[in-house]
């Protein structure tokens, strides 16, 4: 659950409900955003520890979901510790989105967002091009390459701006500042940062800061990216006004 985006509340519930449901009477679940750490005595006797490393990866909803439907059948007590353990196997294997939709998605929410920011029709249909230009760009070149998050965020918002200084330049836009919002909006950490809101409001402090500042990061980046590409343009061209 958290590898794939869930909130640290639910995640310890998630281990106290099955702890309990189990026979682990004497358990303690401490976690943080990237991080959890379990102590139980078993039987009595037994003093056990884990710590499990959680890397920051993309946000999986449909995991997520499923994660908590298995966590309410563990703690009505339907679901065995073996049971749980194969869907928990069963949940790992769900495949999210394929890259077709991901690109077509990107492509309407930028465009989307382009429209909701105040562009009009060519603004709109410059910022969708832009957006699945976006995917594209990150599926077969930034994933095929391995490519940090940094520099993916940096590099995929300096192509977007690129594109929407061209579109401009060509007369197929008219707003650059509603074009450039609009294709880099599925960029933007949203989630991470309602999160990391929700972590700080429950006094989870050292998990909100995670959070914040993967957000933090990402919207940095993107400013990079689109910062230096409309200054280089400005510098070699001009004319940008934004």
């Amino acid at each position: 659950m958290l590898s794939n985006g869930g909130e640290i509340f639910r995640t310890n519930e998630l281990m106290v409900y099955a702890a309990r449901q189990f026979g682990l009477r004497e358990c303690s679940v401490f976690t943080i955003a990237n991080g959890i750490f379990v102590s139980a005595i078993v039987e009595g006797e037994l003093y056990s520890c884990q710590v499990r490393h959680i890397p920051l990866t993309p946000i999986h909803l449909e995991r997520v979901e499923a994660m908590n439907d298995l966590s309410r059948r563990i703690a009505a007590g339907v679901v065995g510790p073996e049971e749980a353990k194969a869907e928990v196997h069963r949940i790992r294997a769900i495949k999210g989105a394929g890259p077709v939709a991901l690109t077509l998605a990107s492509a309407l929410g930028a465009g989307g967002f382009g429209f909701l920011f105040g562009g009009n029709l060519r603004d709109c249909a410059m910022s969708a091009l832009a957006g699945l230009l976006l995917y594209v760009f990150i599926l077969n070149f930034c994933n095929r390459f391995h490519i940090r998050k940094v520099m993916t965020n940096i590099l995929s918002s300096a192509l977007v701006t690129l594109f929407c200084c061209v579109a401009l330049h060509l007369g197929l836009g008219d707003h650059l500042d509603k074009m450039i919002v609009g294709a880099i909006f599925p960029l933007v950490p949203g989630v991470p940062l309602t999160i990391a809101v929700r972590n700080f409001m429950e006094n989870d402090y050292i998990a909100g800061l995670v959070r914040l500042t993967d957000a933090v990061l990402v919207a940095g980046c993107i400013a990079v990216g689109v910062g230096c590409v409309i200054t280089t343009w400005n510098t070699l061209f001009g004319g940008i006004v934004l």
